[in-house]
């Protein structure tokens, strides 16, 4: 008989505990996304964060993708319309929820993995396609502007191939996406895992605590 290991376990954490963790969360995604946008890095990197709070709940995953999309449309790149790419945060923690949290208990580690890495593989496929027909539709008459600098160079460089926007904008995300998704998938979990180790640290501190006082009083 085999013994069945089981790995992770995604708890339900209650409104109030989400929200709190959406106002730490929000502003360090912020951070990492202005970092990239200010360094010009080749890749996104403004999901880190969304990831590791999708794993604490959907709601949370939520908040956090589009309270940063916005900010940094509003405040970094002066502009409320590129609020519009929050639909590949929300499209993230979707994908998380579907495919991990609401699976309260992995039985091995391989399924848990198998699905971490199924994750990675389609936010890299899907947002990539949201991304690519957002900037069609939206943005293709502002080329060049608050977009990834090597997005933009792809994109163009196969447009001149005469493969068309949208397919050459798609293409152009997807060597992007598979390392910034790669990133913020895995990265994203580290976090989560981290994140949720302090908290039942902090949970034992705090009963242990009640029940000294308790027994003193």
């Amino acid at each position: 008989m085999f013994t069945i290991i089981k790995l992770m376990t995604f708890q339900k954490y209650p409104l109030k505990t989400q929200l709190l963790l959406a106002l730490i969360f929000t502003p360090l995604n912020i951070f990492i996304s202005y970092l990239s946008t200010v360094f010009q890095f080749q890749f996104f990197m403004d999901m880190i964060f969304v990831y590791a709070a999708s794993f604490f709940g959907l709601p949370c995953g939520i908040i956090v993708g589009v309270a940063s999309s916005f900010f940094n449309a509003i405040v970094v790149q002066h502009t409320v319309s590129h609020g519009l790419y929050s639909i590949c945060c929300i499209t993230g923690s979707l994908l998380t929820w579907f495919l991990i949290t609401r699976h309260k208990v992995f039985e091995t580690k391989v399924i848990f993995w198998i699905r971490l890495a199924i994750l990675f593989f389609i936010s890299t496929i899907v947002i990539s396609l949201e991304g690519s027909l957002i900037y069609s539709i939206f943005f293709s008459n502002t080329a060049g502007q608050n977009e990834n600098q090597t997005v933009m160079f792809l994109t163009y460089t196969l447009v001149m191939q005469n493969l068309g926007l949208i397919l050459s904008a798609f293409l152009a995300r997807l060597p992007v996406n598979l390392f910034d998704k790669s990133i913020a998938v895995f990265g994203g979990f580290g976090f989560y895992s981290l994140c949720k180790l302090l908290l039942n640290v902090l949970s034992n501190t705090l009963a242990k605590s009640a029940s000294t006082i308790a027994k003193k009083s």
